[in-house]
């Protein structure tokens, strides 16, 4: 399952609305696409060096107080800004805000060198301003309100200025306002597209890889990846080893779609004895692994005595077609809670091969003396 306590959307309302990745998109995939906002550092370091660097070209141009103020804020901004990268634990209020604060000192220094009518400073700016809004198409494409917001603080900045020295050209401004509001709203949108296919595409993949395509249960790799989620130590997690006794015999007497509808009515009859902690997997042929999170002993003998009775009842491969197979567990309590999964699987083993060559559809828990810890068997059918 994923971490559903990283690149948690922000919670004050004004910036939760602004950097929303979209309601309509499951949680995972909103949690994939507001994480690139904390991935992708390089961009947002260079963009911010950039706005710093022309700020202390402006001051040194003109030595006017306020280009330096801002290069001393946007150097703040900067170190605040790669601290929140770091919480991805903490709503991300934090970093949209400082985004959009980098913006306004963006805005402002662009507003302030148009206004003072330098021509060489104005396209200074202006080609800091294009490049900055590039960047911020190209990454901050998953959440489309946050990204327009932010260019139209720096595009409008450069608007405002120019129209207030030059108002008869205000309703040309304002038409390519709206055209550059509908391009960019189209390139973010094709990203997110691009975003989410690829996104979509890999949970499915996933999804298959961690799905066993015969019984719907859970894979090898889910498997590994639950007991990897089990932060050590966790002491009484158990593993239980399950080989089906007959199933060859049935595999070669009706064939293997038959064979493969035993495995699916053996994988059903599993899922049973589900609970929230436990992981089922079919670990190949008509092996079974059950890893439980928590057991003790006695809950253990108690499951494996309830799973032996119900594997054993007759299966219904065809309407007047009954098949019989059993079912041998060998099984391992994690005393220690510091054990691997391959660990407990050679354990869990080591107490299946007992069992089968004591005569099969019984278990045993491992490290247990025979004398103390004798097969309970129940006979398929019974």
């Amino acid at each position: 399952m994923p971490d559903t306590s990283l690149y948690r959307a922000p919670r004050n309302p004004i910036l939760r609305w602004l950097a929303e990745i979209g309601g309509g998109l499951p949680d995972e995939t909103q949690r994939r696409l507001r994480s690139m906002f904390f991935t992708s550092k390089v961009p947002l370091v260079i963009g911010a060096v950039n706005t710093i660097v022309v700020a202390l070209v402006i001051y040194a141009h003109n030595l006017q107080p306020i280009f330096l103020g801002i290069a001393v804020c946007d150097i703040a901004l900067l170190l605040f800004r790669v601290a929140s990268l770091k919480r991805v634990d903490a709503p991300a209020g934090p970093l949209f805000a400082g985004g959009l604060l980098w913006a306004c000192l963006q805005g402002l220094t662009i507003f302030l060198v148009v206004s003072s009518g330098d021509l060489t400073l104005s396209l200074l700016v202006l080609a800091s301003g294009l490049a900055a809004i590039g960047g911020i198409v190209g990454r901050n494409f998953p959440a489309p309100r946050y990204a327009i917001v932010q260019t139209l603080l720096i595009d409008g900045s450069y608007k405002i200025a120019f129209s207030l020295q030059h108002p008869q050209f205000i309703p040309l401004i304002a038409a390519q306002t709206v055209i550059f509001i509908v391009m960019n709203l189209g390139i973010i949108r094709q990203h997110r597209e691009t975003a989410i296919g690829a996104i979509r595409a890999e949970f499915e993949n996933r999804e298959k890889a961690f799905t066993d395509p015969v019984t719907g249960l859970a894979s090898r790799w889910r498997l590994e990846d639950c007991f990897a989620r089990m932060r050590p130590p966790t002491e009484g997690r158990a593993l239980l080893y399950l080989d089906l006794d007959g199933f060859k015999q049935v595999n070669d007497r009706l064939g293997h779609a038959a064979g493969d509808h035993l495995l699916r009515e053996v994988g059903q009859r599993l899922s049973e004895f589900a609970t929230p902690d436990s992981v089922i997997c079919r670990l190949g042929g008509d092996e079974f692994l059950i890893l439980l999170k928590q057991s003790d002993e006695t809950e253990l003998r108690h499951l494996c005595a309830r799973v032996l009775a119900r594997i054993a009842t007759p299966y219904e491969i065809a309407p007047g077609s009954l098949a019989r197979v059993g079912v041998s567990i060998g099984t391992v309590i994690d005393r220690t809670g510091d054990q691997t999964l391959i660990g407990l699987m050679l354990k869990a083993d080591r107490a299946l091969y007992e069992v089968k060559a004591g005569g099969k559809g019984a278990f045993r828990i491992h490290e247990e003396p025979p004398h103390e810890a004798p097969a309970l068997r129940c006979a398929a059918g019974q």
